[in-house]
């Protein structure tokens, strides 16, 4: 039986990444991390650039990519996974982007179009609501020959709020990794600006601790029972929020739909617990998405105002 390794590198305003490993492939999802610190960070999992076969990208701000990054893709001939208006974008803000997209290696995909990374990998981009336009959360699938997937991880990191279309996409996985972002009263009470704080808290900004913990619930209500095995709580706000309070309110939301789930606060400054993955002998029972296509959207969406590159912001 093959298994796979997801594990957050990093997570928060200070820069975001994480890998997959499965049979021989290696994904990133985002490449936040200056490259010396990303190359330290993979060391600290026992990986590698060598194992890192791809990069899938989920919006533009600046704690999802730097620089230093794409040019480390570049000479080690990694492709970047984006949409084209990601790529519009970084072909005026990333000094080391043309020379990637000359390369070959920057490679578009689209809402609801699965990107086959292999034959038994596959990676499901769902259009989210946030205000770096295009955002994007992801469905990762890995085969073994059955009709249904082996396990599945399914990762939004930065959305202003949830939708029916995400908890269908999202059904089943063996993974939720999500993000809990605020807690709603710190974030209130905290001396940010004003025009920041509505932002936070607007359909376009970000998730607190209670909004993820319905979306969580949500989700195990549609997933079967058993799934999600893990839950891993992503890009917590370093002023506005506290490990503890997210990981009782990720607990809270799993107590009972699947009170045997492991909850993981991802940190910024140390990769999180690596999660093994393989088919689970309850697998009969997980529930698969009914449709595959584009999410409709749910909010208008606006540009990124000026400024708006750190991530809880």
């Amino acid at each position: 039986m093959t298994t796979a390794r997801f594990t957050v590198l990093a997570s928060g305003s200070g820069g975001n990444a994480s890998l997959l490993e499965f049979d021989g492939f290696g994904l990133l999802v985002d490449c936040g991390l200056h490259a010396r610190f990303l190359t330290s960070r993979l060391q600290s999992v026992n990986a590698n650039w060598d194992r890192v076969s791809a990069v899938v990208l989920t919006h533009t701000h600046t704690d999802h990519w730097k620089d230093t990054a794409l040019a480390d893709l570049c000479s080690r001939r990694i492709p970047l996974y984006g949409h084209k208006l990601h790529f519009a974008y970084l072909e005026r803000a990333a000094k080391s982007f043309p020379a990637l997209r000359a390369a070959g290696l920057a490679r578009e995909y689209g809402p609801g179009v699965p990107i086959e990374l292999t034959p038994r990998l596959s990676c499901l981009p769902l259009r989210v609501s946030h205000d770096s336009v295009p955002t994007f959360g992801f469905r990762i699938d890995g085969r073994d020959g059955e009709p249904h997937p082996a396990w599945s991880v399914g990762y939004a990191s930065d959305l202003g709020c949830g939708s029916p279309e995400l908890v269908e996409a999202f059904a089943g996985v063996d993974v939720l990794a999500l993000e809990y972002n605020h807690d709603e009263l710190m974030e209130r009470q905290s001396t940010r600006p004003r025009f920041l704080v509505e932002r936070v808290l607007g359909d376009q900004g970000h998730l607190s601790n209670t909004q993820a913990a319905e979306l969580t619930a949500a989700i195990a209500g549609r997933s079967g029972e058993g799934f999600p095995g893990h839950l891993v709580q992503l890009h917590l706000s370093k002023d506005c929020n506290r490990p503890e309070l997210a990981a009782v309110a990720g607990r809270e939301a799993l107590v009972v739909l699947n009170p045997a789930a492991e909850v993981i606060t991802a940190k910024q400054d140390v990769a999180a617990k690596t999660i093994i993955l393989a088919r689970r002998a309850n697998s009969g029972g997980r529930a698969v998405p009914r449709v595959n296509r584009p999410a409709p959207k749910r909010c208008t969406a606006q540009p990124s105002l000026p400024g708006f590159d750190g991530s809880d912001w």
